[in-house]
């Protein structure tokens, strides 16, 4: 499988939206139990195609697709402000997982932080990939107070 991996195009911003709702709802959703799904899906209410378009018009975030065929199946987002960088979405499509996508996404924008001097990058990671950002030496601060995700703190080198 040819996979190529390419800077977000304003274009492609429905395309990312359909990519994160599948992967949210078919992946990452079954980690929860009953209680910790109704806190998952509310996180997923406002990311509506034009939440997705608003991100790539942004100068403080930066956005990396991954595809195969010239269709979107998997990308990386960051957002910055001065040193610090939230990695604010990483999503895969279901059957696309588990073929080192997300890993080469990740490799792809950690470089693009140290190109804009970042010293840090957080993260918020659902259950199911919590072990998967502590393979990058992401530590875990803890679960956030009232949502279900985790956040993760990476000091970076430059």
């Amino acid at each position: 499988m040819k996979i190529d991996y390419e800077k977000a195009k304003l274009s492609d911003y429905e395309e990312i939206y359909t990519v994160m709702q599948t992967s949210a709802r078919e992946l990452s959703r079954k980690a929860y139990n009953d209680q910790l799904k109704n806190r998952f899906d509310k996180f997923y209410v406002d990311k509506t195609p034009d939440y997705i378009r608003q991100t790539l018009e942004s100068q403080h975030s930066y956005t990396i697709v991954a595809k195969n065929n010239n269709r979107i199946i998997g990308f990386i987002q960051i957002k910055f402000h001065n040193k610090i960088g939230n990695v604010s979405h990483l999503y895969i499509l279901p059957g696309y997982e588990g073929n080192s996508i997300g890993t080469q996404l990740f490799g792809l924008v950690k470089e693009r932080a140290v190109q804009l001097n970042i010293t840090k990058l957080y993260i918020e990671s659902t259950l199911n990939a919590l072990s998967y950002y502590e393979k990058f030496g992401f530590i875990n601060k803890g679960l956030i107070p009232d949502e279900s995700a985790y956040n993760l703190e990476l000091e970076l080198k430059s």
